[in-house]
């Protein structure tokens, strides 16, 4: 048996039985309930009474975030640290003889993104009302009108120009690509398939082009191909994700036309596709650098960009995971120990 909640494909088939006490009581009760029920049936039901004397506490209400500040997905603006993505890995001490640069990067691409949100969430809000996640956004469900979601990107238009204008010039016309693709995206290209998640790619490329300029850091070609095939293999795992979820619901192209153009088979031999090419371009990155000892570098952290990509797979396919990649990538313990385990190798290969 399968349920779904918040679009996502929960497998519920034969759940392991444990015993609880119902309430306390002089005679022993006990309530029979499955280990894969959710926290949130139980707060549901009904307490028993307070001992007598003793007031009832009010029941905790959620605090709801604004609906301009859902509108900009703060959440999504952990991407714009690609920014400094390329800086780190190619000339680290760039980033402090460049610190006001490297943050009017992070804070351009920030407003860029944000815009893009409202534009594209302004242009899907009738579509949106049919996704069992995204009706709940501010424009699809009513929470903003277009004219504040025409204001609200307006500022931050505005945030954009006044940060941009300490980056240099090369700088600005990374950022100005990025809306030109996200323009596109938004009006027509993101209802292509395959077309879609390449333009999502090439605005993470942008975002480390951009970076490397804004602080004079050294470029890198095998960087950035593996910074595009990264993110492209998230992009194809979110469109997974999307389609499995969509599929069970019936309203896959009603939710995104796109995913029209896929299926599930395609989708994981593109994903395998892209692991072997941020496999090899990775390997190619360190190989290329500078070092005495890259060769030896290459091969002692070889394991874990192996992992990282296999884990993600794994997320996507077994786990039905990769609906938000960059919540999914931050959150998972396996990954973020891996993570931390890489970057102490690869900061230990440059002190040697």
């Amino acid at each position: 048996m399968t349920r779904v909640g918040g679009g996502d494909a929960v497998d519920t088939e034969e759940p392991e039985s444990r015993t609880v006490p119902a309430a306390p009581s002089r005679r022993v009760a006990t309530a029979v309930v499955t280990a894969e029920a959710p926290a949130r049936e139980w707060r549901g039901r009904q307490q028993p009474a307070p001992p007598a004397g003793e007031a009832r506490r009010p029941p905790r209400r959620r605090r709801r975030m604004p609906a301009a500040l859902v509108l900009l997905r703060p959440r999504q603006w952990i991407k714009n640290i690609f920014v400094l993505v390329a800086p780190l890995a190619l000339d680290p001490a760039a980033l402090l003889r460049h610190p006001g640069e490297a943050a009017a990067a992070v804070v351009a691409f920030t407003a860029a993104s944000a815009a893009v949100y409202v534009l594209n969430d302004w242009l899907d809000r009738e579509r949106d009302r049919l996704h069992p996640v995204k009706r709940h956004r501010p424009l699809a469900g009513g929470r903003i009108g277009p004219f504040g979601a025409a204001l609200l990107g307006l500022t931050c238009l505005a945030a954009l120009a006044v940060s941009a204008s300490f980056l240099p010039g090369a700088a600005q016309a990374a950022i100005a690509g990025y809306g030109v693709i996200n323009l596109a995206y938004c009006l027509a290209l993101k209802h292509h398939a395959l077309v879609d998640v390449s333009l999502v790619a090439s605005g993470f490329v942008l975002r480390a082009v951009a970076g490397c300029v804004a602080v004079a850091a050294p470029f890198n070609p095998a960087l950035i191909i593996c910074v595009y095939c990264t993110c492209l293999l998230l992009s194809l795992g979110k469109r997974r994700h999307e389609l499995a979820a969509a599929e069970l619901l019936g309203q896959a192209s009603a939710q995104r036309p796109a995913l029209a153009g896929y299926s599930v088979p395609l989708l994981d031999q593109l994903m395998t596709l892209l692991l072997a090419a941020t496999l090899i371009s990775y390997e190619m990155f360190v190989l290329s650098a500078s070092h005495p000892h890259a060769a030896v570098l290459a091969v002692a952290t070889v394991p874990f960009a192996v992992f990282a990509v296999c884990r993600y797979v794994q997320m996507v396919a077994v786990r039905s995971s990769g609906g938000e990649p960059g919540r999914d990538v931050l959150t998972d313990v396996p990954l973020v120990i891996n993570a931390v385990l890489w970057l102490a190798c690869l900061a230990a290969g440059r002190l040697l």
